[in-house]
């Protein structure tokens, strides 16, 4: 299967969504960069280090800022306008629950309803160790669908999207700092696009809904905003897992992906 890969802003007036045909592609599945509040000093993340005397990196957790920007009210609107535009079928959007009602909006307004939010129990979702109020286990999943869509290649079920393990295995490092587990993504892509499909993500990141695509015989499209996590998810697209470097870089000035 195919994929093309763009390095640049999604939003981009000439190479962005704006240069795709109406309804060109058949689903958006696309995981932007959450509210600022999910950008807080406070945020845990894993990341890549080395044991004091070696060179094996493994695992940290640590209390640190996302390095990219969050996503305006704005950007919200315009992506969601293009993703009614130039979608046949349907789009999905990760979130934070307080952003639901936000994207539901936003999807109205471009006449691609909303119609659900999905739930993805997290794995590996770790405690509030304040202990003032509890942890976040879960995150969102807004679907829209056009009314004259095909019906979900998953029937009327309700799904949970859960993942058994930790997706990175033992002691591996993510290759982006919000990256989704490929187990999770798969699932996705089956269950909300069929073979043959042309799946768009505005927020790539390190490649993770692409590299299902390209596992289930869909064809793929995104826009990567950060030349390093363009290069790594170019790597993994072509199937060279790439390794990343040990501290992660400041992503972009502006919007960017985050998957």
């Amino acid at each position: 299967m195919s994929f093309e890969l763009r390095l640049g802003s999604c939003l981009d007036p000439v190479s962005g969504l704006a240069s795709l045909a109406d309804k060109s592609v058949d689903v958006v599945i696309t995981d932007p960069p959450y509210e600022d509040e999910a950008h807080t000093l406070q945020r845990r993340q894993k990341g890549a280090s080395t044991r004091p005397g070696g060179n094996q990196e493994f695992r940290e957790v640590r209390e640190a800022a996302l390095t990219f920007a969050a996503i305006s009210a704005g950007d919200r609107v315009a992506v969601a306008a293009q993703a009614a535009r130039i979608t046949k079928q349907r789009a999905l959007a990760f979130c934070q629950a307080e952003a639901i009602g936000a994207w539901r909006e936003a999807f109205d307004a471009a006449d691609m309803p909303y119609r659900r939010s999905l739930v993805w129990c997290k794995p590996d979702a770790m405690p509030s160790l304040h202990g003032r109020w509890p942890g976040q286990a879960t995150e969102s999943i807004v679907l829209a669908q056009h009314r004259s869509a095909k019906s979900c290649p998953i029937g009327g079920k309700a799904k949970w999207y859960e993942s058994s393990r930790d997706h990175r295995g033992r002691g591996a490092v993510s290759p982006h700092p919000t990256t989704k587990p490929l187990e999770l993504m798969l699932a996705i892509v089956a269950d909300f696009t069929e073979p043959g499909d042309l799946v768009c993500d505005p927020f790539a990141g390190s490649g993770t809904t692409g590299v299902a695509c390209l596992r289930l015989g869909r064809r793929f499209l995104g826009w990567e905003l950060s030349p390093e996590y363009h290069a790594i998810a170019l790597r993994r697209l072509r199937g060279e897992e790439a390794k990343p470097r040990p501290e992660q870089p400041g992503l972009f000035d502006s919007l960017g992906g985050a998957a």
